[in-house]
This record gives structure tokens, sequence and C-alpha cells, in this order.
């Protein structure tokens, strides 16, 4: 992590950058078909038990926070449960159009009507200006494309 950055990421910093980014949980599989619909849209998948997903969930909020966030939603989806079986059938059908797989470090799915046009593997590991550029670069020409 960058020296600027705390040493300790804990609960209470991850649920105040979750409130000043506007990231809207999906709660139900009816919340996730809503959000396919939509144009464009960001979907972070948080699961609990991680530790690198802790550290990309950090980097990914904080990118939502510095970044013009217009006309771009952002979700997340809580799978730490890890049985919500209309989320892993919907990414078992994107993985034949992405070379994406779940592995719990955070993904960052970067959704244009309704199928993942690219991703952020871990974020963590990509680091926050990079993160931000991702998301800035998809967000760009995603607009500059509708």
């Amino acid at each position: 992590m960058d020296s600027k950055e705390p040493t300790t990421i804990t609960i209470n910093l991850l649920d105040d950058l979750e409130k000043t980014s506007g990231v809207v949980d999906i709660h139900t599989q009816n919340d996730f078909l809503n959000v396919l619909k939509l144009d464009k849209a960001i979907i972070y998948l948080l699961v609990n038990w991680s530790g690198p997903e802790r550290i990309s969930r950090y980097y990914v909020y904080k990118a939502f926070n510095d970044l013009d966030k217009t006309g771009v939603f952002i979700f997340k989806i809580d799978c730490s449960d890890e049985e919500k079986k209309y989320i892993e059938d919907w990414l078992i059908g994107q993985r034949e159009k992405q070379d994406f797989y779940f592995g719990g470090w955070g993904e960052t799915l970067l959704i244009e009507k309704g199928e993942i046009a690219d991703f952020i593997r871990n974020p963590g590991h990509l680091g926050l200006e990079k993160t931000k550029e991702k998301i800035k670069e998809w967000s760009t020409c995603s607009a500059a494309t509708n």
C-alpha cells in the first residue's frame, strides 16, 4: 500500500467510504436483474472472509469517491454467504464472453447492457491509481459509445 494510506483498514473506515461513494446494495435477484437493465453499471463483489478483498474494497471505494460518477451507477453485492445462485449462474455465463473467474479478491465488474464489458480482477493488487484509471477509462469510453 502507498505510504499515505492507512496501515489498518477497519470496517468503520470501509463503511464511511461506502456511504460517501454512493454505492447501492443489491439485496435480491430482482434488484440484480434491474441493474442488468441499465446501459452501464459497476458492480463490486464483496466477500467478508477475504483479506485481499478488504484491501480491494478500500481502493475501489476510494476510487469511487475521487471520480466523477455522472451517469455511472455503482452497486455492490455481498457474496460472503456463497448462496446467491443467480449471481453464480450469471457469472458462469459471462465466463464464456470474458476471461473472468471469481476468486474473492474484490472483483469489480464494469457492466454494459447486462454483460461484463470489462473488469478489475484484483484492485488491491492493481493499486488505487491504476484502479481509478481503469474505471475512468471505461466510463469515458462507455459514455462516448452510448
